[in-house]
């Protein structure tokens, strides 16, 4: 892309960086995999009357492909406005959930996780509200991929990538292809393929490819190799109803081996043989972790 469209695409993204609420919304979201019919795409740009980007988008370019980790397609009809939803896609606790769209473009979310999508001529967007993304996206250097964040743009023409929102900072990690930054001040850089790097709304971070495992919830696991406990603590709760607390002191004790997410009470049994920690459960809905009395 030559530099003034980047510039211009760039300031588009900047003029709307809150989430809207879809204008459509498709029915079997939440359908039985195994009784849907086969997924009607209709290419967003077979219509005859023009509509807007994102309407347009919404009612013809988006095949759900929805399970938690399984991927058993749901087939998208119909679609009808429903105001009181806050993002065009998200999942529940302890759900991850894949999208087709019509250009090709896979979607993994994370549990609780929330995305809006715009598609133009010029571009393809989604704008990352919660949660985590993983893109596998086909080439197409005249119309790039942009995943928005609170915190900037990442970039790209195409290939697989993963992008999560924290709390004041995004987490990139580049699969295959290399990957263009622009953070909401201006700062510009690149994420080389294998490797990961955090940036917030000033700056990016060196890209390091021990970050790469911080993808492995794609998978269904959390993988530690020295990573704070709060750290393993926060992937957790999206897998979990009710309300999972650790101390700092707890929280700051490094963390090595594989824990699964989809049964977080087997995860928190293995930290509790492996580390120095006492988990409290107050009630089914509470439990709080913090350093074992010697």
């Amino acid at each position: 892309m030559h530099e003034s469209a980047w510039q211009q695409v760039s300031q588009t993204l900047g003029n709307s960086m809150a989430g809207r609420l879809g204008d459509a919304y498709p029915l079997g979201y939440q359908g039985n995999a195994a009784a849907a019919p086969r997924p009607q795409v209709i290419a967003p740009h077979a219509e005859e009357t023009p509509a807007p980007p994102r309407r347009r988008f919404l009612a013809g370019a988006l095949a759900v492909t929805a399970a938690a980790g399984a991927g058993a397609l749901v087939a998208v009809r119909d679609f009808y406005p429903l105001s009181s939803v806050a993002a065009d896609a998200a999942t529940a606790t302890g759900e991850r959930r894949r999208y087709q769209l019509t250009d090709g473009t896979e979607l993994l979310l994370d549990a609780r996780s929330r995305v809006n999508l715009e598609f133009t001529a010029t571009y393809r967007r989604l704008m990352l509200l919660e949660g985590a993304v993983a893109v596998t996206a086909p080439e197409d250097p005249n119309r790039p991929f942009l995943v928005q964040t609170a915190e900037g743009v990442v970039r790209s023409s195409g290939k697989r990538y993963m992008v999560r929102q924290q709390a004041r900072r995004t987490l990139v990690v580049a699969h295959e292809g290399d990957l263009d930054v622009e953070t909401v001040g201006g700062t510009r850089g690149s994420i080389p393929q294998g490797t990961g790097a955090r940036f917030d709304a000033a700056r990016l971070d060196a890209a390091r490819s021990e970050l790469s495992t911080e993808a492995a919830w794609e998978g269904g696991w959390i993988n530690a190799n020295g990573r704070p406990l709060a750290e393993i603590i926060a992937a957790l709760r999206p897998y979990r109803h009710g309300t999972l607390r650790v101390s700092m002191a707890a929280g700051g004790l490094p963390v090595t081996g594989m824990y699964p997410l989809d049964d977080s009470e087997a995860a928190l049994q293995a930290l509790g043989e492996r580390m120095p920690i006492a988990i409290q459960r107050l009630t089914p809905w509470f439990v709080s972790i913090h350093v074992a009395m010697s």
